[in-house]
């Protein structure tokens, strides 16, 4: 069974140690990186793309939240916290679980690492090979090629899927479609538009044209653009 990467930021030593120790107990884990540094462990979560991150929310320099905020693609978190107070904010960053220092209970460490890993099974990202998207729009199932895709746009509780014949409106949030579609065809560019990325015909400073659509590129989205694109 190949094993999840995990990565564990606390300033505080003890509670990094207690962290190691429980993820060696557990079969599916693996403990890549520890640091006390939050911005070395902010740079880590981006450079190793760790599978679960164990976050403390007090620290210096960065706090949990404000790492958690900085993030463009989230792995699965799991805060660690000396204050149950904490609990509400946790679940308004859409964080997998929490645990209350010191965390003395196996059981309860178990509890949270298994409901990571059973959000990470439940995603099931497009291959590169797979062609087709079943999108439910009003009351139809419809089978849609992601090569018809020009771009999808947030709407409310809704997004609209843009092709060059119509507009299929589904409900849903824009990350839950993104997590959908492969990474290698499809690039978020702002937090309400994702692009297909052969469809763009030009970029500037701040947007992007696809077809006659201007769409917004937004400062912290542009980097990953530019990576996700071949240039001469």
């Amino acid at each position: 069974m190949e094993r999840l990467t995990c990565i564990a930021i606390d300033d505080d030593m003890v509670a990094l140690k207690i962290v190691s120790s429980l993820v060696e107990k557990t079969d599916f884990l693996k403990l890549v990186g520890t640091y006390q540094n939050s911005i070395k462990g902010a740079a880590a979560i981006v450079e190793l793309k760790p599978d679960i991150v164990f976050l403390d929310v007090q620290m210096p320099d960065l706090t949990g939240m404000e790492i958690l905020a900085s993030l463009q693609s989230k792995p699965q978190v799991i805060l660690v916290t000396s204050q149950e107070k904490f609990a509400v904010k946790a679940f308004e960053f859409d964080v997998a679980d929490y645990l209350v220092k010191p965390i003395e209970n196996f059981g309860r460490f178990l509890k949270a690492v298994t409901k990571a890993k059973s959000n990470i099974d439940d995603k099931e990202p497009i291959s590169s090979d797979s062609k087709n998207l079943f999108v439910k729009s009003e009351s139809l199932l419809i089978n849609l090629n992601l090569k018809e895709i020009l771009y999808v746009e947030a709407y409310g509780d809704y997004v609209k899927i843009h092709t060059k014949e119509r507009t299929h409106v589904v409900y849903g949030k824009l990350k839950d479609t993104e997590e959908s579609l492969p990474e290698s065809e499809f690039v978020r560019v702002h937090r309400s538009f994702i692009v297909r990325i052969d469809k763009i015909k030009n970029i500037d400073q701040g947007n992007l044209q696809i077809e006659d659509k201007i769409i917004p590129v937004s400062a912290s989205y542009r980097s990953h653009l530019l990576e996700s694109i071949k240039t001469l």
